[in-house]
């Protein structure tokens, strides 16, 4: 009997520990970030633009993402560090303050903080996966517009966080309504007719980027997590900002 007790005792550590070892797999890196598991997500849509047709089933691998878009206060924190050059709206106090999501940057300079952070831009799929979840919702919080989640109307982006109720299955906040956010993708009018259906990272060339989300000047329908647009590279708009995704290492 005392035999089988131990027995037990050592399996159950044995199990611990395994179990373990699978939760320190993905390491949370440093910031607010949040973990978005792999497998399979509904990506685009069949009542949309003809650029989000086909709605088809998309595999990601793991990868974090930023829980909130890059504030004021985040990116003031790189300039300091870095030198790199300010936004267009430096000097436009309604656009520029400390809680606010950092707006009139390009995607070069997007990209240069993601490098800076240790991260990445992410792309169009990972951005989408993150809004949506895996069953294809057509808003963050779920298939009908609700107004209270969001702000809109406004001369100013809403503070970073977004509405409470807005976050994404995942947690992610302000997937819609907050700013445009850049991707890494090159833009391709009808890339999901062609596009891989194993984490597709977009044309491999090109001028335009595509950005998601929506922002706070934007109708219903341009909120949509399916809803998809371009820019080019070099635009410093003041609705378009970005958030960090990190790959997870081997």
């Amino acid at each position: 009997m005392r035999t089988s007790i131990i027995g037990v005792i050592i399996l159950t550590a044995i199990i611990s520990t395994l179990c373990q070892g699978e939760a320190d797999a993905a390491p949370r890196p440093n910031g607010d970030m949040i973990y978005i598991e792999a497998g399979p997500f509904i990506q685009g849509s069949n009542d949309g633009p003809l650029q989000e047709l086909p709605r088809r089933k998309v595999y990601l691998d793991a990868f974090w993402i930023d829980r909130d878009e890059v504030s004021v206060a985040d990116w003031n924190r790189f300039r300091t560090k870095t030198g790199h050059r300010a936004s267009k709206y430096q000097n436009t106090p309604t656009l520029h303050r400390a809680e606010l999501p950092i707006v009139g940057i390009s995607w070069h300079d997007a990209t240069a903080y993601c490098r800076w952070a240790g991260g990445r831009l992410p792309t169009e799929a990972e951005g989408e996966k993150s809004a949506r979840g895996i069953n294809g919702l057509r808003y963050p919080w779920g298939n009908l517009f609700d107004p209270a989640r969001v702000t809109r109307g406004r001369n100013t982006p809403p503070p970073i966080g977004g509405r409470p109720g807005s976050e994404s299955p995942w947690g992610a906040r302000a997937m819609a309504g907050g700013v445009w956010e850049w991707t890494n993708d090159f833009w391709g009018e009808f890339y999901y007719r062609e596009a891989p259906k194993r984490n597709p990272k977009g044309p491999p060339s090109g001028f335009l980027h595509t950005i998601k989300g929506g922002s706070y000047r934007n109708s219903p329908e341009m909120l949509r997590s399916a809803t998809r647009f371009r820019l080019d590279a070099i635009i410093r708009w003041k609705i378009v900002g970005f958030r960090c995704a990190r790959s997870i290492e081997p």
